[in-house]
């Protein structure tokens, strides 16, 4: 319950700073020292990893927090970029939304192809079925409900 209500917060926020940002004139220049496309989803999609980590190990908000902050920073740190640097670049794509809708397509590719890698090395298969669970023919589905 408390994970929903922080996506649901989360989602809140994104979508109210988007739709307050999405009001702005998108003829703003590109700031000089742009982040590089490619780059920029290689660090969101590490940033998105992270939060997912934090999110399911870590119960409280300020611990949660400083721990995204610190993983952030060494993210940026790894790919080379500034903070400066990573928020002029975020602050432009969320100025130029159609951009940022581009952007998030690459990143959810991404996810999903380090996802797939991610359990084909720990040797996870697609759980999916293929049949129905319980055939026409077998004891399950000729057995009334009350005796299953």
């Amino acid at each position: 319950m408390f994970s929903y209500f922080l996506s649901a917060k989360r989602f809140f926020c994104l979508f109210f700073c988007l739709s307050l940002f999405s009001c702005q004139s998108e003829n703003e220049e590109k700031p000089k020292n742009m982040i590089p496309e490619t780059k920029m989803v290689q660090i969101l999609a590490d940033i998105h990893t992270l939060e997912a980590q934090i999110e399911g190990k870590i119960l409280y908000p300020d611990t949660a927090l400083m721990t995204f902050n610190y993983g952030q920073d060494q993210i940026l740190k790894r790919r080379g970029v500034t903070r400066q640097q990573f928020r002029n670049t975020y602050h432009y794509y969320v100025t130029h939304v159609k951009e940022m809708d581009a952007l998030y397509e690459t990143i959810i590719d991404t996810l999903s192809v380090r996802e797939s890698k991610a359990k084909a090395a720990a040797g996870i298969t697609d759980t999916t079925r293929t049949r129905d669970p319980a055939p026409y023919n077998s004891p399950l589905y000729n057995t009334p409900p009350s005796q299953r």
